[in-house]
């Protein structure tokens, strides 16, 4: 659903108009135009300019853009041009400061997996795009940018299959002025700094050519766009209503809890402070909160090294009897420089097999003296559980065993833990589906008849009564969620969550799942004890149902 609107922003205010005049803001505005060298496509981006109005130059490259009057237009894809990066590198602050001077900056759609945040945005905006299929769009607040579009009743008559495969995310100190229509994902956001406005859009307007309804579209957004920096260069815009960000919701008295670490590889290559950070506030909070159990969801090492290793061991150890956990090893955990290419890891050089078996809750391992996989058992809300860890791209051999300790536990509710499963699109990995899916098991040299997601789900998941699984890996967004029916009756909750892609290798962000007295609403939530704040988007924080029957 939307967020809650609250106004108001600090929009470009009307100011002396001898200000105005100085700037020649009467004239036709230039559209300092930046679009990939090799992208015939920026022509076309170049005649849509000129045709609304503007007098259209190539962004000069080697300087910084501060003092240029106009717009700033980075064509779609831009972010795929080396030429690119070496501008932002050098130049990303001095955008954000010719925005301030009463300009205009339009990014066009980009790769989410290239360019997951703009960097030019400054520290009181931030936007992270995701991947997906968004077919309609609609409008959520009025706005110059969209005067004279058709629409009904706030539906615009863009439509697609998909319209696009990109929108935000997480977002803050913007205007969402569209979004998809299914699930209120911004597609065209606003924002002030300044005397000046940054437009975020995720359509690809410059590549609507064949499609008379979006090239209508494209004409018509481009001559508000014209106008629209005349208005800012004027000082003479309306205020922008910014969205009220979600606010976490508030945990319940009796809940039990489980805590999922994705992905710590850059803690314990670089960082090993904020692996402590988290297990640090685990075991503060294993009392207070009821912490069942904490799952580990792969990649706890970058290298395969004895010194990442050391460190992981170090941190997880702050959990040592106070509340118990499950490993799995992920692909940067074997081989050599953790490149997958063997089964061979130091975990179990470095978590001692015979500890870990004397934990109450430990079951059985499917290798004695080996922690790669592994099943645990508890209770919580109500429910008795069990925890099947599986290791990096499960083998046939793993998941037969994995079968047989399902089987022995029938009235148990099971939970898997495997680092590769559910990708960001919400759909299990699958190397026989040709939709595009990074980093997929089968593109690494792991020896053995591995498994991918959709494998496990075949050979093992949908057999028994499993409600959850948990993995991490994926980047990109690194969210996901899919709920199946497994042939056992109960809903299955597979949830993706990675961070790493994030500040500082993931800001020590935790995935929290509360489990209410009730034994069937489970909340999941995203949480950094480093910065005491919850991401409160719909792919961090949801609400789901333990369908038993």
């Amino acid at each position: 659903m939307l967020l809650t609107l609250m106004a108001l922003s600090g929009a470009c205010s009307s100011g002396p108009r001898g200000d105005a005049e100085d700037r020649a803001c009467a004239g036709a505005p230039t559209a300092w135009l930046l679009a990939p060298s090799d992208d015939g496509a920026a022509d076309g981006l170049r005649a849509q300019l000129e045709g609304a109005g503007f007098v259209v130059a190539p962004l000069p490259l080697d300087r910084s853009p501060f003092g240029l009057r106009g717009a700033v237009v980075i064509a779609s894809d831009a972010a795929s041009d080396p030429a690119y990066a070496d501008y932002m590198a050098r130049y990303a602050e001095d955008l954000y400061a010719f925005v301030d001077d009463a300009n205009v900056l339009l990014q066009l759609d980009q790769d989410a997996a290239l360019e997951p945040e703009p960097p030019f945005l400054p520290p009181t905006h931030q936007a992270r795009r995701e991947s997906g299929e968004f077919a309609e769009a609609r409008v959520v607040e009025d706005s110059p940018l969209l005067a004279d579009i058709d629409q009904d009743d706030d539906d615009l008559a863009l439509r697609g299959a998909p319209l696009t495969t990109r929108a935000f995310a997480e977002y803050g100190g913007f205007q969402v002025t569209m979004a998809d229509a299914a699930d209120a994902r911004p597609l065209l956001m606003e924002g002030a700094y300044g005397q000046g406005r940054l437009v975020l859009s995720s359509l690809a307007l410059d590549h609507a050519a064949g499609d008379p309804t979006r090239e209508a579209f494209a004409t018509t957004f481009f001559v508000n766009l014209r106008e629209y920096t005349q208005s800012v260069c004027a000082r003479d815009t309306e205020a922008l209503f910014i969205e009220q960000e979600l606010a976490a919701i508030p945990p319940t008295e009796g809940s039990s809890w489980i805590v999922a670490l994705p992905d710590t590889q850059v803690y314990s290559l670089r960082l090993p402070g904020l692996f402590d950070t988290q297990t640090s506030w685990i075991a503060r909070a294993a009392e207070t909160l009821d912490v069942a159990y904490v799952l580990h969801l792969g990649d706890i090492v970058n290298n395969n090294t004895p010194v990442e290793w050391t460190r992981a061991r170090a941190s997880m150890e702050l959990l040592d009897g106070i509340v118990p956990y499950a490993l799995v090893p992920g692909n940067h955990d074997y081989g050599p420089s953790g490149d997958a290419s063997t089964r061979d890891t130091l975990l179990n050089d470095y978590f001692d097999y015979e500890d870990v078996a004397q934990w109450p809750t430990f079951g059985g391992a499917y290798r004695a003296g080996e922690l790669d996989n592994t099943y645990h058992l508890f209770s919580a809300s109500g429910h008795d559980f069990v925890v099947v860890a599986l290791e990096w791209a499960p083998r046939d051999e793993v998941l037969r065993w994995a079968n047989g300790v399902m089987d022995a536990h029938p009235d148990r509710l099971g939970i898997l833990v495997t680092h590769a499963y559910l990708y960001n699109d919400g759909l299990r990995y699958d190397h026989r589906d040709p939709r595009p899916q990074a980093f997929a098991p089968y593109d690494y040299d792991t020896p053995g008849r591995i498994n991918d997601g959709e494998e496990i789900w075949e050979k093992l998941v949908r057999h028994h009564r499993f409600v959850m699984t948990f993995n991490g890996h994926v980047l990109g967004d690194g969210a996901g969620y899919l709920a199946s029916e497994t042939d056992a009756g109960t809903t299955c909750h597979q949830m993706l969550s990675n961070y790493q892609m994030r500040e500082l290798g993931g800001e020590a962000y935790l995935r929290l799942v509360e489990l209410l007295p009730d034994g069937r609403t489970a909340i999941v939530r995203s949480y950094s004890p480093l910065l005491d704040r919850y991401l409160t988007d719909p792919e961090h924080q949801f609400v789901f149902t333990l369908d038993l029957d």
